[in-house]
């Protein structure tokens, strides 16, 4: 699991390096991408999953804008967002109650 966590105004910034399948050790971006809405966003968690894509966790602040697609309900609720292969989003979730939720690890 590789955490990290970054606070960007406005944006959920998602920058995804992908090392090649091979020996070569070539570190070549596959794919970058950056999600999110018109208030704070914050990654917190990445994992890859059995298709290729992603599973990503972080908090938000933003109502719908931008890539996301549900209003925040409390002051800050947790953000799922599911990828294909490509960084493409496939489903996406906010999750909280009327006051601080703050996801740690997926």
């Amino acid at each position: 699991m590789l955490t990290f966590t970054t606070r960007k105004k406005a944006t959920f910034i998602l920058f995804i390096v992908l090392l090649c399948n091979t020996l070569s050790f070539s570190q070549e971006i596959e794919w970058q991408n950056t999600i999110g809405g018109s208030g704070d966003d914050d990654l917190r968690c990445i994992q890859q999953t059995n298709d290729g894509g992603f599973i990503i966790g972080g908090l938000s602040d933003s109502d719908i804008s931008g890539d996301k697609t549900e209003n925040c309900i409390g002051s800050c609720d947790y953000w799922m967002i599911k990828t294909d292969a490509a960084g493409n989003i496939q489903w996406q979730n906010t999750i909280g109650g009327n006051n601080l939720d703050w996801l740690n690890s997926i």
